[in-house]
């Protein structure tokens, strides 16, 4: 005869216990999978979706640039150039939520560093001077000028200590090569930059578009007050040749000596063409010559 079992109630709750956390347990893993999954999806969405929007973006700044080529152009029919820096009003409508910017900026209208050093590899002293007080004007050593003509400059004859530690010993190629130099920190950089440029064959600077401290810098003998005469003059009447210079009151002995270093038409332009769809930017820079070739492009 088989004896009875006999089962305590604190066993049967255990084994309740025991199921229902199994259970419990088993709803959470499928809780954190199903959340895990659906993370994934949100995430692989937006990427996406940041992705089509970045592409479209790159797309409507490249048609920026296509925009800009055509307004230089009709600028380029006008015997002289008279606009400094000039914003595209955009026709065009590229759907909702997206805008679309074109910056165009007279390169003419900056100094060119690379003119403080002749082809043959000599020094230009009057651009050298130039660029001195220039930097004087901005609050910032002028011998720092010495240290970028021999980074420019073929020979290894340093004109300051260490100045021609590392150096190029040739034009250079970009604005942000400045970087590069001994002495050129970001604050300096960033203090320089808008009036300095590496683009034009001529190295010639427009007067009708020339900012106030480049116009200070063409003559050591340039105030500010003449100098201001002259942003006075061309805003009534725009420079139609470089003879007219001597027009302006204070620039009768200054004005002949400048013939030769200036323009009233000119020739490089920089583009910034910029794109925001949905919150993502992407915006294109290029530097384009009168026959719109481009000389410099990038991309960001």
């Amino acid at each position: 005869m088989k004896k009875p079992v006999h089962c305590s109630l604190f066993t049967v709750h255990n084994q309740r216990g025991s199921a229902l956390l199994i259970t419990l347990l088993i709803i959470i893993i499928l809780t954190s999978l199903t959340v895990e999954f659906a993370y994934d999806v949100y995430i692989s969405t937006g990427a996406l979706s940041n992705w089509a929007n970045a592409q479209r973006a790159s797309l409507i700044a490249k048609s920026g640039q296509t925009l800009s080529s055509k307004n230089l152009m009709s600028v380029q029919k006008h015997p002289y150039t008279y606009a400094t820096e000039v914003n595209l009003p955009i026709e065009e409508k590229f759907g909702p939520d997206t805008n679309l910017t074109v910056n165009i900026e007279d390169e003419n209208s900056k100094f060119n560093i690379n003119s403080i050093i002749f082809p043959n590899g000599l020094t230009n002293e009057n651009a050298l001077s130039s660029l001195k007080k220039l930097f004087e004007y901005l609050n910032i050593n002028p011998s720092l000028a010495l240290t970028i003509a021999d980074w420019i400059d073929p020979d290894r004859e340093p004109r300051l200590r260490d100045s021609e530690y590392r150096a190029k010993n040739s034009e250079l190629w970009s604005v942000d090569e400045l970087k590069l130099i001994n002495g050129i920190d970001k604050k300096t950089f960033e203090t320089i930059r808008p009036f300095i440029t590496v683009y034009g064959e001529d190295k010639k600077i427009n007067i009708n578009t020339a900012k106030l401290p480049v116009l200070i810098s063409l003559h050591k003998d340039m105030t500010e007050t003449i100098a201001k005469r002259i942003i006075d003059y061309r805003e009534s009447m725009p420079f139609e040749e470089e003879a007219q210079i001597v027009r302006v009151s204070g620039l009768e002995t200054i004005g002949p000596l400048l013939l030769g270093r200036i323009t009233v038409k000119s020739s490089y332009f920089r583009v910034i063409s910029t794109a925001i769809v949905n919150e993502i930017t992407r915006s294109i820079e290029s530097v384009l010559d009168t026959s719109m070739k481009v000389l410099y492009w990038r991309e960001g």
